[in-house]
Order: C-alpha cells, then sequence, then structure tokens
C-alpha cells in the first residue's frame, strides 16, 4: 500500500494543487508513492490538468475550461504570489517528470464525444510509457472507450460505492464506504489522521494506495 498525494498535496508545500511544481515537489518525497491529478480537455484539444469545471476558484481570471482555449488560459495566474505559476498542461508535466512512482490520471468529462477525448489521450500518452500512469475516471462511458480503444495502461473506475464488477483493472472508492474488497483498489480523498484510523483495519492486500491531502502524516500512521 502506497501513500498518492492527491493533486500534489504535500503538508507545508508552498505550491497550490495541481501545479507542475506542486506535482514535482510532492513526488520528491520521500513519503509519497506517487500522485493524482485531473485532466480536462480545452476549447482547442489540449489536455490541461485542473479539477474545477472552471477556473474561478484556482486563478484570478473567471471561465469554463472547455469553453476556453489555451491561449486564454495562459491570460491567467494559477500559482500564489510568492510562486506564481500558469495552468499545467499534461505535456508539460510529463515532459519534465523523471520517477519511477505513480502517476494517477482523474479523466474528466468533456463536451467533445468520448471516442474523440480518448483518442487524443492516447495518443499524447503514447510517448509516455516509461512512466508509470494509470488512467481511472468517474465515467463508465469513458472507462468503456478506454477500453474499446485498447488502452495500454491500467484503468479504473472512481465511485463513491463498492461497485457489483471490475469495469478495469482497479477501483477507487470513497473512504467512507465498504471497503473489504476482493480486488484491486485506491482510497479517497483522506484529510485528516483521525479519518485514516477510523478505517486502517479495514484495509486489506487489495488496497494499492490511500490517496490523501496529508501523506506525510498518513504515511507515519501506516
Amino acid at each position: 500500500m502506497i501513500v498518492i498525494a492527491h493533486r500534489g498535496y504535500y503538508e507545508k508545500s508552498p505550491y497550490l494543487e495541481n501545479t507542475i511544481e506542486g506535482l514535482l515537489y510532492a513526488l520528491k518525497q520521500k513519503e509519497v508513492g506517487g500522485v493524482e491529478l485531473d485532466v480536462r480537455m480545452t476549447k482547442d484539444h489540449v489536455f490541461v490538468i485542473h479539477h474545477d469545471l472552471t477556473i474561478d476558484k484556482t486563478s484570478d481570471g473567471v471561465g469554463i475550461i472547455s469553453h476556453m482555449s489555451l491561449p486564454d488560459l495562459y491570460q491567467y495566474q494559477f500559482g500564489t504570489k510568492e510562486h506564481p505559476s500558469k495552468i499545467a498542461t499534461l505535456k508539460n508535466f510529463l515532459d519534465v517528470v523523471d520517477t519511477k512512482k505513480e502517476i494517477l490520471l482523474e479523466l474528466k468529462n468533456s463536451i467533445e464525444k468520448d471516442s474523440i477525448l480518448v483518442k487524443q489521450l492516447l495518443s499524447l500518452l503514447k510517448n509516455y510509457s516509461h512512466l508509470s500512469l494509470k488512467i481511472c475516471t468517474f465515467s463508465e462511458s469513458i472507462l468503456k472507450e478506454l477500453k474499446k480503444q485498447n488502452c495500454p495502461f491500467p484503468i479504473g473506475k472512481i465511485s463513491f460505492l463498492k461497485e457489483k464488477r471490475l469495469l478495469g483493472s482497479f477501483q477507487s472508492i470513497y473512504y467512507k464506504n465498504q471497503l473489504d474488497l476482493s480486488f484491486p483498489y485506491y482510497i479517497w480523498t483522506i484529510k485528516t489522521k483521525e479519518e485514516f484510523l477510523k478505517i486502517k483495519k479495514e484495509l486489506g492486500k487489495s488496497c494499492l494506495g490511500v490517496i490523501t491531502d496529508i501523506p506525510k502524516t498518513i504515511y507515519d500512521a501506516l
């Protein structure tokens, strides 16, 4: 079982979520076994690393990512005054990361057809087979499309509840739900030590990792 830094969060990190700087910082920490990040497609079909549908809460701008081009997004600041940062593209991150640790990509829905979304993502990722990439999504239709297009990377379904059947090679499940799973899974998202200690005994050998905002704290509590 490894500890996954949710959106690149790490205690006392000076960087904000889903920035290249934050993700690289987290991966350098000995307690971190991997990072989880969110992937969205822009209006001009560029994959960017961002959780929310809009940039309103994470930048000094406003707008819906799928309605904006990359040049539109580059107008805004996604970091802090001390550590300014532009929105991260998935390609820019993968070009600079050098690690054997896991990189868990959460693929978000797009206004584009699933077939186009998946085709373009796999076209990009084929250049990074040396990295330990995994793809997960809440969308069953995207998951089916990934399988249809013979995704070479492990894929998994994100859900709040235990799935009746395993749609990929793993599941990512909300930590407050049933955790006695017989197939490989991750749990998300642990935000306090107390949350982890309440469910620690339920985690069996099938648990691949804990996705958390506090990696060092969870690592020390394993």
